[in-house]
């Protein structure tokens, strides 16, 4: 695509301005090749900036920037380079229109509801692709580099999955990539908001801040697109107050569109009776926990809003057995969950304590370099509900464990806890611990494969940690 095509209408400023033609865009100057478009963008570590001899060296053909930078190449200077990656990225790959497309933000249950909603549309016969926490998904799976990528990677995405006859995307959204506009130039027929609680307010600051980031969701919206939110939750005020034209809630104990009955559940799923339009369903799922239930009615709610016959969003829920790190069983009685948060702290161990025949015992720690004001928090719920709280490392950056550890323990209660530093030594002595009918749950890392000390990624795998625990009889 030639430059003057690409950047058309822009505010801009030019300098040593020509045509020349684009063959790729990039924002990573470590990607770009000859013949490509580097933009230049200010991030929390690095600013792109520095990097503008780099791309020269590496055959681009011209630059996008913020501020004026010493370069014989053309230089397009505007004011706001993560805004206009949007607008390269689709006019360079194409604004992917007639693929049906889902956004699901919320606090916790984002990656179980992205899951459930792709089984749902491939029971009804479509392609569906996904973009998540754990991996992206189309023709081919490659292992997620964050849970909603820079537009301009997202772009790439739906290219191929395009070209791999994918007709529709799901995907989680995070509030980093609303307020950051990673998704601005995306037009969604479907957002679903699972909840909100407290998380990333080392990034957001208030609380306001984080819901109005995820609310912002909403706004992107297609005119026909459909607002799916959860109307237990206090934010479904919020949602209804947007005045959307087509809305569906969903909920259990307040009148919902769509609301849920438990008939039965237990350590292998729950057997529920959905009421929607009129109608009862009855519908089994293999997830566990009450919280469950809501990203089973989180997905019902966007397959009906996608025009899924009722029995294929039943068949797709019951299809879906399991979601790597989300509450996965591992071994009898033992799980690992993501759960990072005061909230998925407390639905997980009340779920446990709810089917458990012996005791509950948690193994957890809190991320460093993040939201500090959760940690005591944490601390509270887990001593106040697990039967044996053993408090441990988790990804502590920059960090020492130690501090961390600290600021959990000032709202612990009571002494049944534990403190083991090393988070392998502290899954040992939870699995030694246990009693035939006790119940372990490793949280906090879920499907994440590596711990993070200061700026290195070290292998590490709670649930082969679990798993050679048990071969070796620790």
């Amino acid at each position: 695509m030639q430059l003057s095509k690409l950047i058309a209408g822009i505010p801009a400023q030019t300098h040593n301005l020509k045509d020349v033609e684009i063959t790729t865009v990039e924002f990573d100057s470590r990607k770009i090749k000859p013949g490509g478009l580097y933009v230049a963008m200010k991030g929390e570590r690095f600013d792109g900036h520095d990097f503008i001899r780099d791309v020269e060296k590496r055959g681009a053909v011209a630059v996008i920037t913020q501020e004026k930078v010493e370069t014989t190449l053309p230089q397009i200077i505007v004011n706001n380079t993560r805004e206009i990656l949007g607008i390269l990225a689709t006019r360079f790959y194409g604004d992917f229109g007639g693929m049906t497309k889902v956004g699901i933000t919320g606090t916790n249950g984002k990656t179980t509801t992205a899951f459930l909603i792709h089984s749902i549309l491939t029971r009804a016969g479509r392609s569906p692709g996904l973009i998540g926490t754990i991996y992206y998904l189309g023709g081919a799976r490659s292992k997620a580099v964050r849970t909603t990528p820079e537009i301009l990677d997202i772009m790439k995405l739906f290219k191929n999955f395009e070209n791999e006859g994918i007709d529709s995307v799901v995907m989680e959204v995070s509030s980093h990539a609303l307020k950051l506009k990673r998704v601005e130039n995306i037009v969604f027929d479907v957002a679903v908001f699972t909840n909100l609680t407290q998380d990333h307010l080392d990034f957001h600051k208030t609380m306001d801040d984080y819901q109005q980031s995820k609310l912002h969701i909403f706004s992107l919206l297609k005119e026909s697109g459909y607002a799916v939110y959860n109307n237990d939750e206090d934010i479904g005020r919020s949602v209804k107050d947007l005045r959307i034209t087509n809305m569906i809630s969903f909920g259990v104990a307040r009148e919902s569109d769509i609301m849920a009955r438990v008939l039965d559940g237990s350590l292998n799923g729950s057997k529920l009776e959905i009421h929607c339009d009129n109608e009862s369903y009855e519908v089994r799922t293999s997830l566990v926990g009450e919280f469950n239930i809501y990203n089973v009615l989180a997905a019902f709610a966007a397959g009906v809003a996608l025009g899924v016959r009722i029995e294929d969003i039943i068949k797709g829920i019951e299809d879906l057995h399991a979601v790597r790190g989300r509450l996965e069983r591992v071994m009898d009685n033992v799980f690992v969950d993501f759960a990072h948060t005061p909230s998925a702290i407390e639905n997980i161990l009340q779920s446990m304590k709810q089917y458990a025949k012996g005791r509950v015992i948690i193994v957890f720690g809190c991320g460093g370099d993040r939201d500090k004001n959760k940690r005591p928090k944490m601390g509270a719920i887990a001593s106040r509900l697990a039967d044996l709280t053993v408090i441990t490392s988790d990804n502590p950056r920059s960090e020492p464990p130690k501090q961390i550890i600290d600021d959990i323990m000032q709202g612990v209660v009571g002494s049944n806890h534990k403190i083991i530093e090393d988070r392998a030594a502290a899954i040992q002595y939870a699995i030694a611990s246990k009693k035939e009918e006790d119940i372990v749950v490793v949280a906090g890392k879920g499907h994440e494969e590596y711990q993070i000390v200061n700026e290195e990624r070290f292998k590490f795998n709670d649930a082969e940690v679990i798993k050679a625990c048990f071969a070796s009889s620790c």
